[in-house]
């Protein structure tokens, strides 16, 4: 991971800087990392109609997350360092000693770089955003957490483009993310493993890869390519009882037309394989899906973008668990997303049923699942964010040795923020976390947990190219 940072900053550092006021790329699904500016005003701006001859990938199939800043808050070359340091209270910590529930105050300083450089031909960010945890009394959960990420995208010319991301994780706490419970990772594509069960204070490592190219062909036409990898680890499987490490790759290719200005219609064909990694065998998913899908852009200017998109289609798979023998059939998949980001607000929903394995779980499961972020800038020093996140999985395999009856987890959290300056705020927010499994380990025995923190943000930013 060492060398991939490394890498990355590296390429990033040899692209000579440009103006702030050179103009960002037009798709509406990709992710801007951003710093809140308190002193943008109130009003909407003018709209300003992206231009009519090229097009926007569409969220279902452009591998990219919803932004979840509003517009005005986003800024592009720029060089962001801080730090947030908060304290925690939580009535649960799922305590390793498994015997009771223990409550705990939480105290974390979670430093942060964002590099992000923005041209018309090339976009880069790179966030690193490592952590550090101390409990009291539980200090054996005490903790240091790495999150990274990078998303480049390439245009070497005006109809084509590269874009690969990558996401790190080591932790061992639900609620690394700076973004809530919902981290702001709300797409509008379908997942290629289950939700799986997310243990609140367990040591984790995961890792998502992406690569993805299109190319509009026409006027009104489009193609693409893409392929992702994902790797789940837990260090100490004494803490996940119940739960397997896993890794998961998928490749699709997708056609798309536009009906009109703002209507695209088009179809993915996606290959996947999910292994877990069980006690003396491994359990697989292969699923094959055929999906069309529908997007319309109900606002697509460079102030503010609202799309509702829908994905469905037929879904074959086959589990396999060695020495039982293997399980096929068919089923239905599909994706119902909304995308809004306007001038004081922003929105990201995703709901999506399908079937696959991974996700820590042994076997194939079909599993529903929606998320929802939403942020609103209430004054130029004031802003509020809600998330929700729940998912349910159903085994399909009840026969396999090592399979589970599945369950279901729900998240919530709510926060309003306040700026004191441009660089300095404060954060206050309550998140409840209720999970429902009952054959893994501390899950079953401590699966609620209802937690308020406060925290304090410095950020000093520079731009680049002045």
């Amino acid at each position: 991971m060492t060398a991939r940072i490394c890498l990355t900053l590296f390429l990033l550092s040899a692209i000579p800087a440009w103006s702030q006021t050179t103009p960002g790329t037009s798709n509406p699904g990709t992710t801007t990392s951003s710093t809140p500016d308190t002193t943008s005003s109130d009003q909407e701006p003018a709209e300003t109609p992206q231009p009519e001859d090229k097009m926007a990938v569409p969220p279902p199939v452009s591998g990219q997350a919803y932004p979840v800043l509003a517009g005005a808050e986003e800024r592009s070359n720029y060089l962001t360092v801080g730090a947030t340091a908060g304290v925690a209270y939580t009535d649960n910590v799922q305590a390793i000693t498994g015997t009771k529930e223990v409550s705990d105050t939480i105290y974390s300083i979670r430093p942060l770089i964002t590099l992000d450089r923005n041209t018309p031909v090339f976009r880069g960010e790179f966030t690193y955003n490592p952590g550090f945890t101390w409990y009291q009394p539980t200090s054996a959960l005490n903790e240091t957490d790495e999150v990274a990420s990078t998303n480049l995208v390439y245009h070497p010319g005006p109809n084509v483009a590269f874009d690969l991301q990558d996401a790190f994780v080591r932790s061992s706490s639900l609620f690394s993310s700076p973004l809530g419970l919902a981290g702001g990772g709300i797409g509008g594509g379908l997942p290629i493993e289950a939700a799986g069960a997310l243990v609140a204070y367990a040591d984790r490592i995961s890792n998502i890869g992406k690569l993805g190219f299109t190319d509009q062909t026409g006027e009104n036409t489009m193609v693409g390519l893409s392929g992702q990898y994902n790797v789940l680890d837990f260090p100490n499987p004494t803490q996940v009882n119940g739960l397997y490490n896993s890794t998961a790759w998928d490749g699709s290719a997708f056609a798309a037309a536009r009906l009109s200005t703002r209507q695209y219609f088009g179809g993915q064909v996606q290959h996947s394989r999910t292994v877990s990694f069980l006690t003396a065998t491994d359990s697989s998913v292969v699923t094959d899906n055929l999906l069309p899908f529908y997007t319309i852009f109900l606002h697509n200017t460079k102030q503010s973008t609202f799309s509702i998109s829908a994905m469905g289609g037929p879904e074959h798979y086959t589990a396999s668990e060695y020495p039982e023998a293997d399980i096929q059939g068919w089923t239905g998949a599909g994706t119902f997303a909304v995308g809004w980001q306007g001038h004081l607000s922003s929105l990201a929903a995703n709901y999506s049923r399908y079937l696959t394995g991974g996700g820590g779980l042994p076997g194939a499961y079909l599993t529903n699942a929606a998320t929802g972020y939403f942020r609103r800038e209430l004054t130029q020093t004031w802003a509020a964010n809600v998330s929700v996140t729940w998912a349910n999985n159903k085994n399909e395999t009840p026969t396999f040795p090592q399979s589970q009856p599945g369950g279901h987890s729900f998240m919530a959290d709510v926060s309003v923020e306040h700026s004191f300056t441009r660089d300095l705020k404060a954060q206050l927010g309550y998140d409840r976390t209720q999970l429902d499994y009952a054959d893994i380990g501390n899950v079953a025995l401590f699966p609620n947990a209802n937690r308020e923190y406060v925290s304090l943000t410095y950020l000093f930013n520079k731009p680049l190219g002045k």
